[in-house]
């Protein structure tokens, strides 16, 4: 497949005249449908639009944080028939997680294909917000505190075409570190280059695990002495000042940019009880960056 030699932002605004929200609802039809995504059950009556479609209206309403309310209101102009918000809802709740999983990895790949071979790596972790609240006692007193999950991801950069995607991504609750979820996440994947992040990622399991697949790990020292004098990560630690450190400093803000883009548009921020309803909203957020980055 031939790679692109559009510059960024001509490739941008080629994004919003050739797309729109009709055109991107038949581009995820067409791979759900391609790679089988969508589970089918035999118990229960056919749906009057197909499933896939359905899913794919819900997903890309989901990227424009749009309510159920407001999908019920304007479904009938991109479905064969007018669902009630309910429905909408049902749909996404019985939607395995693996599923949006796949779907990430589906457009990743996509993604590859038409990029140079990707050589930069940045690890990064943030919370997901959330309004609910349960009970907890601290100290010995009940109080009500807000529950917040925890993102953990893996982009891939590739500095010529200005491209960001996600490669990898890990939705867990606060007792999951960045340094343990970046392990996961580097040993389920094969990639090759440098690994970027910031001082909560500097652990010894973490650089002894990245170089032995081949990684270099780039990781802001932190502030503490270390503790093993022989270990990888006092050597790296010794030849921090220099080259290390000047493409910590051009290449580490980037791992922001799928952050910062979920804050603008509120999708960082999620009114879901269930916890596999908020770990589905938590990976929206990837498929976003993905999808968008592909079209």
């Amino acid at each position: 497949m031939p790679k692109p030699n559009v510059k960024y932002w001509k490739r941008y605004d080629l994004m919003y005249k050739n797309y729109s929200k009709c055109s991107i609802i038949r581009v995820l039809e067409h791979e759900l449908i391609r790679n089988s995504v969508v589970p089918n059950y035999k118990r229960g009556r056919k749906t009057i639009a197909k499933k896939e479609k359905i899913i794919s209206y819900i997903l890309v309403e989901k990227l424009l944080k749009s309510a159920y309310r407001d999908m019920e209101f304007e479904g009938d102009t991109y479905l064969k028939h007018k669902y009630d918000h309910s429905s909408y809802q049902y749909h996404f709740r019985a939607l395995p997680e693996n599923c949006l999983i796949t779907i990430i990895y589906l457009f990743e790949k996509k993604c590859k294909a038409l990029l140079n071979e990707i050589i930069i790596h940045l690890v990064d972790s943030t919370a997901q917000s959330t309004s609910v609240r349960e009970e907890r006692i601290r100290q010995g007193t009940r109080n009500k505190e807000k529950i917040n999950d925890k993102i953990h991801t893996i982009l891939g950069y590739d500095p010529p075409n200005k491209c960001v995607i996600v490669e990898a991504t890990i939705i867990s609750d606060k007792h999951l570190s960045d340094g343990k979820g970046a392990e996961q996440m580097i040993c389920s994947k094969k990639l090759s280059g440098y690994l970027f992040g910031d001082a909560a990622f500097e652990t010894y399991g973490l650089i002894n695990l990245a170089l032995n697949l081949g990684l270099n790990p780039l990781f802001k020292p932190q502030h503490k002495s270390i503790r093993k004098k022989t270990s990888r990560k006092a050597k790296l630690r010794k030849v921090w000042n220099g080259n290390n450190k000047r493409l910590y400093k051009e290449l580490r803000g980037v791992a922001e940019v799928l952050y910062g883009g979920a804050t603008r548009t509120n999708l960082i921020k999620t009114n879901s009880r269930l916890k596999h309803v908020r770990k589905m909203d938590a990976l929206i957020l990837s498929i976003r960056q993905n999808l968008f980055s592909y079209l």
